[in-house]
């Protein structure tokens, strides 16, 4: 039988961290030296480390793992009551079981130790109580384990464009605490940092372990297709490659946890995929999405409630019962996959931005493991809404995964992205309106416009049809007594309702009369959401992000909503009448666009 340390207790040091304390421990603040990683406690503070980063997922370690055996160790100092405990779920109410107790009276500083007895708890932990001045130095996991452990060397492929404070910050992490540390992960893990911006140097980047690639600007696709690539190529050979983000703050014990449960795997899961957690930037207590689903007409959805991860209530619901669910998908802003998977499934569809994450995997059909602790934190999606991004790249790319690789046959993606042309009609979106239409357009040109095509210039292109926004400051006329009642709907009305629908918003059959007087301008929220009765019979109304304390005033254009219908019309037929002939032609060609040979001509990596 064999020992192996699984999970290191980690303190906050970022000064975001110390916003989501709770996420690390619970309890008093206490005396936190956040450059040594010490937490001092006074008479009758208490320390509670069963907490989302801390707390070890036993289940699932059980269930994935050899591991057979737990044991924590404290590296401790001071008189302090340990008490060993673990938590799960009985009919959806959390269970607590207390293990044993430890009290230490003017303890010198040192290691002191637990065995857990075999149990049936989700999560298990530790909580301390200082009975007089306490020191906590460090802590870890140690798993008990039968036969041999994987050999694994983990290559991390991150892909950046014009975001260097955070692709350094993040080098500098990985350095200073993974490449320069005493895990063993030092000697097992490749960086390849692919520069698709080209602004980065050698200087900043390189080091021993770690690879700066200047790219073409291919978007997330080509980034982490180069990624892939050099993984695939190596000089030591990768087991397993982390596609992550750049514009992420990242906690290195996370890449440590990952490559801990990749030793230890059970042979049946060695074909997962490892998703992270995303944890929302603005709000890093609350989860955003560890696990996804694609759903009804093709929108993305968390197969989790939003989590609060410093309740522990949904810390234990989040690494629980596992949410399978068809057309799941883990997230590029970290996502593990097994060398072996790619090799066997090729790489990215050239698809520049949005949904190559969710096709790879759908492609793949990929099984997909999470832990608490693995994760990352990122602006969430809501507050960053960009038309020709979640729109036009979007609507084109979701057919062209659909086509190329047959995934999401169940899903009538073409039907729910029309209802979104009229509720951006309704709405006076009219670049919206434009976007739906040429990512439809686009996708009928085949699969030789994406193998030719230029994604940033396109991407350029696309984002003349983007709304200006204005500071609210700089107009008075919008009167908003809290922002985030742009959110909020009047009562809908059946007259209102009718009209709104029959006349699309006052886009055909709609005499002046029936247009109620502006007075103060109307607000409605900006970006995807709809305040129906907010907009209906007004002429023009304010669009506010309340994120960015923004605005544009939205005006009906009869003439412009009447010439984008006839455009819709006309496109609808086309669509018909060929979308057979086209889905076949990115069928036919797939293998040849997820391919080692595309991929090096596309990214002229060589002739």
């Amino acid at each position: 039988m064999g020992k192996y340390r699984i999970q290191t207790i980690v303190f906050p040091k970022d000064t975001k961290h110390m916003l989501c304390k709770d996420l690390f421990y619970k309890g008093d603040r206490g005396y936190l030296d956040r450059t040594n990683s010490v937490l001092t406690l006074g008479v009758g503070q208490t320390c509670d480390l069963t907490t989302y980063l801390n707390s070890c997922s036993w289940a699932k370690w059980k269930k994935y793992t050899n591991a057979n055996g737990l044991t924590i160790y404290l590296d401790i100092e001071g008189d302090c009551e340990l008490t060993f405990v673990g938590y799960s779920l009985e009919y959806q109410e959390v269970a607590r079981q207390e293990f044993g107790v430890i009290t230490i009276h003017n303890n010198p500083r040192e290691m002191v130790s637990f065995t857990y007895p075999d149990n049936e708890c989700t999560i298990v932990g530790v909580e301390i109580t200082a009975i007089g001045k306490c020191v906590i130095y460090s802590g870890f996991y140690e798993a008990s384990y039968e036969g041999t452990l994987n050999d694994i060397h983990l290559s991390i492929a991150t892909t950046t464009c014009y975001k260097e404070e955070f692709i350094k910050k993040n080098i500098k992490l990985i350095k200073d605490e993974i490449i320069n540390g005493d895990d063993e992960i030092k000697n097992n893990i490749t960086v390849h940092v692919v520069d698709n911006g080209r602004t980065l140097s050698d200087e900043e980047i390189v080091s021993e372990h770690i690879l700066l690639h200047p790219n073409p600007n291919t978007g997330g696709s080509g980034g982490f297709a180069r990624g892939m690539l050099e993984s695939l190529h190596q000089e030591t050979p990768a087991t397993h490659v982390i596609l992550m983000d750049d514009d992420v703050l990242i906690l290195p014990e996370s890449l440590k946890r990952t490559y801990h449960l990749l030793r230890m795997l059970k042979d049946e899961y060695k074909s997962y995929f490892i998703s992270g957690a995303m944890i929302k930037y603005e709000q890093p207590n609350k989860q955003h999405e560890d696990i996804g689903s694609v759903r009804g007409g093709g929108q993305f959805i968390a197969l989790k409630p939003n989590m609060e991860l410093n309740e522990l209530e949904d810390v234990v619901k989040n690494d629980g019962a596992y949410y399978n669910a068809s057309n799941q998908y883990a997230g590029w802003w970290y996502c593990c996959i097994p060398i072996e998977e790619i090799k066997k499934n090729g790489l990215p569809l050239p698809l520049f931005i949005r949904c190559d994450d969710s096709e790879y995997s759908l492609r793949a059909r990929a099984n997909i493991l999470t832990m608490n602790g693995i994760c990352i934190w990122h602006m969430g999606f809501k507050i960053k809404y960009n038309a020709a991004m979640d729109i036009y790249m979007q609507v084109r790319n979701m057919h062209i995964a659909r086509a190329a690789s047959g995934v999401l046959k169940d899903l009538d993606i073409h039907t729910d992205y029309n209802r979104e042309f009229f509720r951006k009609l309704y709405k006076f979106e009219y670049g919206a309106c434009e976007l739906v239409l040429q990512g439809v357009e686009d996708y009928l040109k085949g699969p030789d416009f994406i193998k030719s095509c230029d994604g940033e210039a396109l991407l350029k292109e696309k984002r003349a049809y983007n709304e200006k926004l204005i500071p609210l400051e700089d107009n008075k006329a919008i009167q908003i007594r809290d922002i985030k009642d742009v959110f909020e709907d009047e009562n809908r009305k059946i007259v209102d309702k009718l009209i709104f629908h029959m006349t699309k918003n006052g886009h055909v059959l709609s005499p002046s009369f029936i247009y109620k007087h502006p007075g103060v301008i109307t607000t409605a929220a900006y970006g995807f959401s709809i305040q129906t009765q907010n907009i209906t019979r007004k002429t023009e109304y304010a669009a506010v992000d309340p994120y960015s304390e923004t605005f544009v005033i939205r005006k009906l254009d009869k003439r412009r909503g009447q010439d984008l219908l006839k455009r819709f019309k006309k496109l609808e037929k086309e669509y018909k009448r060929r979308h057979l002939e086209v889905e076949q032609a990115y069928r036919k060609a797939q293998p040849y666009l997820t391919s080692e040979e595309f991929w090096k001509e596309y990214l002229k990596l060589e002739k």
